[in-house]
C-alpha cells in the first residue's frame, strides 16, 4: 500500500476511532490519508437566502475536519493529509473517492452525513460499487491474528489478508466452513463428520498454497468450521486485530447467509471489519 487511505468524517466518537486505525494502517503502508466529510444539502424550504445555514455547517464541518486531523497526527506526527469537504450526499461522494483509493474506512456509528453508511442499502451501495476494499471500524482492533473466511470465488480476500497480517506482523487465520448436518441426520445419510472435516481440510491447505508461497513470513492457522460461517468468524475474532471478508455484489457477504448475517459481521464483530468486493481477480 502506497497510494491513499480515506476515511470519512462526521465529529463522532466512532468517525474518530475510525481515524486513528486508518492513520495507523497509512503509516505502516506508507500512504496518504485523506479526511472526507459530506456537508448536508440544504433543498426545497431549508434553502436560505443569506447562506446563514450553509456558513454554519460549514464552520461545523470545518471543526470536525480539524478534530480529525488532530487525532491523526496524534498517531502519526509526519501523517501526509488531504482533506475533502463537500456539500453532498455521502455515498455517491465516497464512492467517487474510493475510485483512487487504497481502502475506504468509516466508523461504526455516525453523528452526521455517515450515520446510516451502517444501516441497510447505505452499507450495501458502498460495498458492493466501491472501487477499493472497505473497513467498518468497531474499536481499535486486538493485537491478536488476522482472520479471514476463505473462499475459492473471491481471491481477492487472501490477497487482502495476507498483506494486512505481513503489514502487522501477525498471524493468519483462515477460516473454511461448511454446513454440516446435525448429528442424527448425519449418520442416517451416511456422513462421516470427521472424514468431511479432514476434506475440507485438505482442500483449504491445497487452496492456500500459493500465498503461502508468496509471504513466507505470515504463520498460518487454517480452520475448518462446521456450520454458521458469521458465527465461526466471530467466534475466531475475538482478540483479532481485523476480520477479512468477502462481498460478492449481491447484497450479502459471499459465502454468508443474507441479510441478517451481513449486518450481525458488520454490527457485531469484536474487531474491525475488512469488506472486499470480488473485482475480475478469479483467474489466479
Amino acid at each position: 500500500m502506497n497510494g491513499t487511505v480515506v476515511v470519512g468524517v462526521d465529529g463522532s466518537d466512532s468517525a474518530l476511532d475510525a481515524v486513528r486505525w486508518a492513520a495507523e494502517r497509512a503509516r505502516t503502508g506508507g500512504a496518504r490519508l485523506r479526511l472526507v466529510h459530506a456537508e448536508t444539502p440544504l433543498v426545497g424550504e431549508v434553502a436560505e437566502l443569506d447562506g446563514r445555514t450553509r456558513v454554519a455547517l460549514h464552520d461545523q464541518a470545518s471543526q470536525w475536519v480539524r478534530e480529525a486531523a488532530d487525532a491523526a497526527r496524534d498517531v502519526d506526527p509526519d501523517v501526509r493529509l488531504d482533506v475533502r469537504l463537500q456539500v453532498a450526499d455521502p455515498v455517491p461522494l465516497l464512492l467517487a473517492e474510493s475510485i483512487d483509493a487504497d481502502l475506504l474506512v468509516l466508523g461504526s456509528r455516525g453523528l452526521g452525513g455517515f450515520t446510516s453508511l451502517l444501516l441497510g442499502s447505505t452499507a450495501i451501495a458502498v460495498t458492493d460499487h466501491g472501487g477499493c476494499p472497505v473497513v467498518v471500524v468497531r474499536g481499535s482492533g486486538g493485537t491478536g491474528p488476522v482472520v479471514c473466511g476463505v473462499e475459492e470465488e473471491n481471491p481477492a480476500v487472501l490477497d487482502r489478508a495476507f498483506e494486512e497480517a505481513s503489514a502487522r506482523g501477525v498471524p493468519l487465520v483462515a477460516v473454511r466452513a461448511w454446513h454440516a448436518p446435525p448429528g442424527p441426520l448425519a449418520h442416517a445419510a451416511g456422513v462421516d463428520l470427521a472424514e468431511r472435516d479432514a476434506q475440507e481440510g485438505r482442500k483449504l491447505a491445497r487452496h492456500l498454497g500459493p500465498w503461502r508461497e508468496e509471504y513466507p513470513d505470515v504463520a498460518v492457522e487454517p480452520v475448518v468450521a462446521r456450520g454458521n460461517a458469521a458465527r465461526a468468524l466471530v467466534e475466531r475474532a475475538r482478540d483479532a486485530a481485523l476480520l477479512v471478508v468477502g462481498c460478492h455484489g449481491r447484497g450479502t457477504l459471499s459465502g454468508l447467509l443474507p441479510g441478517s448475517t451481513t449486518h450481525a459481521l458488520l454490527h457485531h464483530a469484536p474487531c474491525p471489519v475488512l469488506v472486499v468486493r470480488a473485482t475480475g481477480r478469479e483467474e489466479r
